[in-house]
C-alpha cells in the first residue's frame, strides 16, 4: 500500500505537498485579480456585479495539477462568495462562474462549491518560502471576509491534518500487518497510532488560540455554508438546482481513514450515512485510500481473537480517538451552538444536526471497543 498512490505526502500527510502557485496561467488573470480584493468586495456588496462582469474563461487550458487545484480553490470560494455575499442568498450562479467551475470540478471530481480540500488542504502559502510548512509559517491563499480569526481557523484546521500525516504510514503498515503479521508486531503499530493521536488532538485544541468563537459565527461560518433548499442554479449549464454540502472537517480523510483501520462502523443514523457521503467531497486519491483500508483492513478481527496485549493496544486506539472525537463536540459547543443565543443553532456547515451526529460518531468509537477475553 504505497501512500504515493493516494497522493499522500510522507511529511504533509493529505496536505498538498507544495504551496500553489499564487497565480494562475496569464490568460486567467481576470480570476487571479478578484482574490485579493474578496472581502472588501462582499464588504462593499460589489462581489456579485465583479463576478457577474467576468469573462467566460475556457477552463481546459489548466493543464497542470497545480493550476487546477488553484483554479478550483479560486472558483469555489467565487461561487461561495456569490451565494453567501448580500443581504439575501442568491441562488443563480452566472455563467461567468458557473460554466467553467462545473466543467473543472467535474474534471477533477470534485464539487462545484467550496468544501475542506479547497478551504484547507490547498489553501495555504508559506510565510517564509525558506522554512518548511508549519501552522506557524502559513497562511492561508484566500479569504472571505479576512482577518486573523478566518485565517487562524483554516490554518489550525491544516494543522490537524499536519499532526496527523506521521499516523498515515502508520495505517497502511497496521493495515498490512492485519492480514500476515504477529499480534505482538500489529499491537506495536496500534501502540504507535495511540501515541500519535495526541499531537492530533493537541492541534485540534490549537483552534482556540486565534479564532474567536463569536467571530467565527458570525463572520467566517456563513461563508462556508451549503446550499440552501432548493438549491443553486449552475446558469449555463444546468436549470436544474443542485445542492451540495458545505465545507465541514468531516469531508476530511483523516478520522475516516483511522474509523476505516479499526473497523469502526457507524450506524446509518446519525453518522453513517453522512460520513459516506462526504466521501466525494475528498479528493479522488485520498476516498481511494479511505476505501481501500476499510475494504484491507481485518484488524478488528484480529484483535477479537487476539492477545491481550493486542486487544488492550486496539482499545487504546479507540479511546484516543473517542477523545478527538469528544473535544470536537466541545468545539462545536463552543463555536457554534454558545454564539448562537437563543437560536439555539445546532445545524453544522455540512448541514446536519451537530448534537446527533458528532455525539452519534463519538458513541459509534466508544462502543467498538473490545473486552479483553483472550490470554496474553
Amino acid at each position: 500500500m504505497a501512500l504515493s498512490h493516494y497522493q499522500v505526502d510522507p511529511v504533509t500527510g493529505f496536505v498538498s505537498p507544495d504551496p500553489l502557485p499564487l497565480q494562475l496561467p496569464s490568460a486567467y488573470s481576470a480570476w487571479d485579480a478578484v482574490a485579493p480584493e474578496l472581502s472588501a468586495l462582499i464588504r462593499s456588496r460589489k462581489v456579485r456585479d465583479v463576478i457577474r462582469a467576468l469573462p467566460l474563461l475556457d477552463e481546459a487550458g489548466l493543464v497542470t495539477a497545480a493550476d487546477q487545484e488553484r483554479g478550483l480553490l479560486l472558483l469555489t470560494h467565487y461561487a461561495n462568495a456569490y451565494v453567501w455575499g448580500g443581504d439575501e442568498p442568491d441562488l443563480r450562479l452566472p455563467p461567468s462562474l458557473a460554466v467553467p467551475l462545473s466543467a473543472l470540478a467535474a474534471r477533477m471530481d470534485r464539487p462545484p462549491i467550496a468544501h475542506y480540500a479547497t478551504t484547507t488542504l490547498t489553501n495555504w502559502r508559506l510565510v517564509d518560502t525558506g522554512a518548511p510548512v508549519s501552522v506557524d509559517n502559513a497562511r492561508t491563499q484566500i479569504q472571505f471576509l479576512g482577518g486573523v480569526d478566518e485565517d487562524w481557523f483554516f490554518i489550525a484546521s491544516m494543522g490537524v491534518e499536519l499532526a496527523g500525516a506521521p499516523l498515515l504510514p502508520v495505517v497502511a503498515r497496521a493495515t498490512a500487518l492485519s492480514a500476515d503479521g504477529s499480534d505482538a508486531e500489529l499491537a506495536a503499530a496500534l501502540g504507535h497510532f495511540a501515541e500519535g493521536m495526541v499531537a492530533v488532538h493537541a492541534a485540534l485544541e490549537h483552534v482556540r488560540r486565534w479564532c474567536d468563537p463569536a467571530t467565527y459565527y458570525l463572520r467566517v461560518r456563513p461563508f462556508v455554508a451549503g446550499w440552501p433548499t432548493p438549491g443553486v442554479i449552475y446558469e449555463g449549464v444546468s436549470e436544474e438546482p443542485q445542492r451540495h454540502i458545505g465545507g465541514s472537517a468531516a469531508q476530511s480523510a483523516l478520522l475516516q481513514l483511522f474509523d476505516a483501520m479499526l473497523g469502526v462502523k457507524h450506524a446509518d443514523h446519525p453518522a453513517g450515512s453522512y460520513l459516506r457521503a462526504v466521501r466525494a467531497y475528498m479528493p479522488p486519491p485520498h476516498r481511494r485510500f479511505v476505501d481501500d483500508v476499510e475494504q484491507g483492513t481485518r484488524v478488528r478481527e484480529r484483535v477479537t481473537g487476539g492477545t491481550v496485549v493486542l486487544q488492550q493496544a486496539y482499545n487504546e486506539a479507540l479511546q484516543q480517538i473517542a477523545a478527538f472525537r469528544e473535544a470536537h463536540m466541545r468545539l462545536a459547543h463552543d463555536y457554534i451552538v454558545a454564539p448562537s443565543g437563543a437560536a439555539r443553532d445546532m445545524a453544522g456547515t455540512g448541514g446536519t444536526s451537530l448534537d446527533t451526529f458528532l455525539r452519534g460518531a463519538h458513541r459509534s468509537t466508544s462502543d467498538a471497543s473490545i473486552r479483553p477475553t483472550s490470554t496474553p
